[in-house]
């Protein structure tokens, strides 16, 4: 660049872009010390003095953009002085050169030298010569950035300005009404006034932001800041409670607002009141209390229709007296006296409206001094239970059983050191009351089980204040309730189990545990869900561990069978919740493979052999997966070369031991022996259960065998060679063959193998045949679903939209003549594809998917309609052009749906040919 000279300046002034580029140019001469910025001053000096005002702005915004575009370490404490006192004396200049003046107030302040008396200097001179509010919304938010960045930088100086600075910030806030702007303000005001004493200036900081209270925001459509109307309020709020002097004006603002018929204004001020609780002195709300009790009250007692409300206002109770229990406890019984003085009443009367507000009222009491409040309340309770003249019936039981229970888990959520405050005779009572309950609750004819399970949570919740007595008679009640089949309380008396478990290992066991296993048959078959969790206890861990391998793997007659499949599956549960070490080390001790498989080779007597096999196939895949790599190879290839894969027993064995294999086990040298045996088994087995399991086996095979010729087998000729028997057993009209194929190609596809692209090709061609069709549709479902327990270890990256391209290809034209085999095959296809795939080819896909909303199949006409919902949710603008025939076909559906599903046969066939001749309408031939 030229020399600077005054021409040169008038040049950069001519327009934005010369002057962006000139900019540029000079820092880079300001950087080489080509010349200072006090020589730039000096050829500035004619535009900045000009009598022009716009040429005074062009000036002053090149000088600003210079500073803006500076180093943060460049200038000197004395060069920005000079600044200073340049944007200082211009603040008083026309209200068109102001902008380009914040805008190098703003680059000048976040100089590392600039100095604090400087900067009071700057701010002095804004807030007696202009007015933050005559500016620009952008040039405001600068300004509010400016006021933000320099209070929380320059807090010493700024405090020395004692009142004029907080006077200028509040005249700068007030009446801003743009919402970017005030989610600035009330974002970094909170520390503002924490941070600078407001003097005599408190009410008037509180009320330019009182004046905003409740906020009244909608945000517009298009508006790219995304503030929301409650981000405002919340933020807003904070500032409310920044400083204790606001209590004076706090606690009575939000009491008007919350008398407000205005849902949003009622829990804004109930927002605004517990976060006055928060941060407000406890001895300063003290004198407040009562106004407040009777502002709540009228919220939850009877409450408001919206829960919303009534739970805003209980946890704004709730944190008055939990806070005034933190500060001081005389203050909190105070509190808790007044409300208790309303509820007890109440509480008293189970039958009463008012009982429900005043149980969640007694809840929140709690918040204070649990102890002091739960004492009164149990007591009330009691009166009430042990009044024989006027017992309560059980569904009143229930309610005072459930307070009960809630109240036991926030005080015994404390330490022991305050929860064994609580008076011993009032527990004493209370287990026994409700271990009585629960000792009259055995016959399934009276039994109300919604009360034992709340008498079971009030056990647990309170298990460490039960005394001596009353355990023993919980243990006696739990030995005589533990042999009940109809109960469905698994949770809550395994819950209550392993606390008392944790509490009282040694009487848990002598007087419950001990005495179960010795008549174990007479119990019921959830006793192993009951006592499972009891094994992460060290105590009872070798005792249940060896109860469940006694169970699983003993002898039993036929009418047993049911307890030794629940053995089975607690014993799997033990499996897959405790560690891998845990797993591992209990195989090497118990040695569960050898008993599991000998197990298995004998279930051929009993009933329902496939389920019992089925749960010892997870055991063992469960054991399998948690052995070093190398142990899983030696215990599968031990194991493979003892199975008969024609057995069915030995299928499901296979499936255990060989189906979850690490990755990195293949079993190359086996593939040819398994991919035989497993296709044999699976093409003339009469087990459908059992072929599924040979499927899942071969589709985890192929899917994982190293087929680069490894150790000399040529296992890719293998699989081909096996394709090619099938393929010409489907000629010979065999389905199971189809099927095999099927689960081939899911593998295949999903590690991205040529090879499946042979088999898609071949099912595509079965869809015309007329008795196979149906099967090589399936198998485009078979290929496209999930299978939660199938393990293909490898998976290609994007193989779902390969496959999806593939069959578009395949099927497209077969579409356009729309056959019924080829449209749902096809719509499998596209419910396993990615959503946004399906919007790329939203064109070729958009009429089979109108097609299968015209047919009578349900598979089809669901896939359809759920896909097709899915894009009309996200708004998608082909089917916002098509609601005009998508809207009318939806209606038909629904009209017609429970006329397709009658089980009267005419009945269908009406409903299809009413739905068939809706949809021909306007077609040639009809009227």
């Amino acid at each position: 660049m030229a020399p600077l000279t005054a021409a040169i300046i008038e040049e950069l002034l001519e327009t934005d872009i010369d002057l962006e580029e000139g900019v540029e140019q000079i820092v880079k001469d300001l950087l080489t010390s080509h010349y200072d910025i006090g020589e730039l001053c000096e050829k500035l000096q004619a535009p900045l003095t000009s009598t022009s005002v716009e040429r005074r702005v062009q000036g002053t915004l090149l000088l600003t953009r210079v500073l803006a575009h500076l180093p943060k370490d460049m200038l000197s404490s004395q060069q920005l002085n000079v600044m200073v006192e340049f944007y200082a004396a211009r603040l008083k200049d026309h209200h068109n050169v102001i902008p380009a003046v914040i805008e190098g107030i703003d680059a000048l302040v976040r100089m590392d030298h600039m100095r604090g008396i400087d900067v009071v200097k700057l701010l002095q001179s804004f807030f007696i010569n202009t007015t933050c509010q005559s500016q620009l919304r952008s040039d405001r938010f600068k300004l509010f950035n400016t006021f933000q960045y320099l209070s929380e930088r320059y807090v010493s100086e700024l405090k020395l300005m004692s009142g004029d600075f907080i006077y200028g910030i509040i005249s700068s806030i007030d009446g801003e009404r743009d919402p970017r702007n005030l989610d600035l303000i009330f974002s970094f005001m909170p520390g503002f006034i924490a941070t600078y004493p407001l003097l005599h200036l408190s009410e008037e900081m509180f009320e330019i932001f009182a004046c905003y209270f409740p906020i009244d925001f909608t945000p517009s459509p298009g508006d790219p800041s995304s503030i929301t109307r409650d981000d405002l309020s919340a933020k807003l709020i904070k500032c409310l409670v920044a400083s204790p002097d606001f209590i004076e004006w706090a606690i009575p603002l939000a009491l008007e607002k919350l008398e407000s018929e205005l849902i949003v204004a009622k829990c804004d001020s109930l927002e605004l009141l517990y976060q006055s609780a928060l941060n407000f002195p406890c001895d300063r709300i003290e004198a407040q209390f009562e106004t407040i009790w009777l502002a709540l009250k009228a919220e939850v007692f009877p409450g408001s229709e919206h829960k919303t409300v009534v739970d805003a206002a209980l946890r704004a109770l709730s944190c008055f007296l939990e806070q005034a229990a933190k500060a001081k406890m005389s203050v909190s019984h105070n509190y808790q006296t007044m409300l208790l003085g309303t509820i007890l009443t109440h509480l008293s009367d189970v039958s009463q409206r008012l009982f429900e507000p005043s149980a969640r009222i007694a809840i929140a009491c709690l918040s204070g001094d649990s102890i002091f409040a739960s004492e009164k309340i149990f007591g009330t309770f009691l009166l009430k239970l042990n009044d024989s003249s006027n017992p309560l019936n059980n569904e009143q039981c229930l309610s005072v059983y459930t307070i009960i229970g809630k109240m036991f888990k926030i005080i015994c959520s404390h330490d022991p050191s305050i929860y064994n405050n609580l008076s011993a005779d009032l527990c004493e009572q209370l287990h026994r009351h409700v271990g009585n309950t629960l000792n009259a609750n055995d016959n399934e004819d009276n039994c109300n089980q919604d009360l034992m399970r709340a008498a079971i949570i009030i056990l647990t919740e309170s298990a460490p204040l039960i005394n001596e007595e009353n355990r023993a008679l919980i243990y006696k009640v739990l030995t005589k309730i533990l042999k009940l089949d109809f109960l469905n309380l698994t949770n809550e008396l395994r819950v209550l189990i392993e606390r008392l478990g944790l509490l009282q290992p040694n009487e848990l066991q002598t007087k419950c545990i001990d005495l179960c296993i010795c008549d174990f048959a007479t119990y019921s078959t959830c006793m192993f869900e009951y006592f499972l969790p009891l094994v992460k206890q060290s105590s009872f861990t070798e005792l249940i561990v060896n109860l469940l391998l006694q169970q699983a793997f003993g002898s039993y007659t036929a009418s047993e069978k049911d307890k030794h499949y629940v053995a089975l599956q607690a014993l799997s549960k033990l499996l897959q919740y405790q560690g891998k070490t845990f797993v591992k080390e209990l195989q090497y001790e118990k040695c569960l493979i050898a008993r599991y498989v000998k197990l298995a080779k004998n279930v051929g007597t009993f009933y329902f052999p496939s389920m019992f096999l089925a749960e010892i196939a997870v055991g063992l895949s469960l054991i399998i997966r948690s052995l070093p790599v190398a142990e899983q190879y030696m215990v599968a290839t031990q194991n493979l070369a003892e199975l008969n894969l024609q057995e069915t027993s030995d299928i499901y064995i296979a499936h255990g031991l060989l189906g979850f294999l690490h990755k990195d086990i293949r079993l190359d040298d086996h593939f040819e022996r398994l991919l035989d045996d497993l296709t044999q088994f699976s093409m003339t087995s009469d087990d459908f259960e059992a072929r599924d399991v040979a499927h899942h086996l071969l589709c985890s095979f192929v899917n994982k065998i190293d087929y680069n010729n490894n150790n000399g087998k040529n296992n890719l000729g293998i699989l081909k060679n096996k394709i090619q028997q099938l393929i010409e057993l489907t000629k010979e009209e065999k389905e199971s063959a189809i099927d095999i194929l099927a689960w081939f190609a899911k593998g295949l596809t999903m590690r991205g193998c040529d090879e499946a692209g042979e088999i898609l090709e071949e099912l595509v061609k079965l869809l015309e045949h007329p008795t196979l069709a149906y099967a090589a549709c399936e198998s485009f479902n078979i290929i496209s679903s999930k299978y939660p327990h199938l393990h293909l270890p490898i998976i290609k990256f994007l193989y779902k939209q390969k496959y999806f391209q593939m069959m578009l290809t395949k099927l497209r034209h077969k579409l356009e003549t729309y056959c019924g085999h080829h449209l749902q095959a096809f719509l499998y296809i596209l419910r396993a594809t990615p959503h946004a795939v399906l919007k790329l080819n939203i064109e070729n896909i958009g009429p089979a998917l109108y097609k299968g909303l015209s047919t009578t199949r349900m598979p089809t006409l669901r896939i359809s309609v759920d896909i097709c919902s899915s894009f009309v949710q996200k708004r998608d603008e082909y089917f916002g052009n098509h609601l005009s025939v998508l809207i009318p076909l939806m209606d038909v559906i629904l009209e017609l749906a429970s006329a397709l599903d009658d089980p009267k046969r005419l009945v269908r066939n009406a409903a299809v040919r009413a739905r068939n001749s809706w949809y021909l309408i306007g077609a040639p031939g009809t009227e």
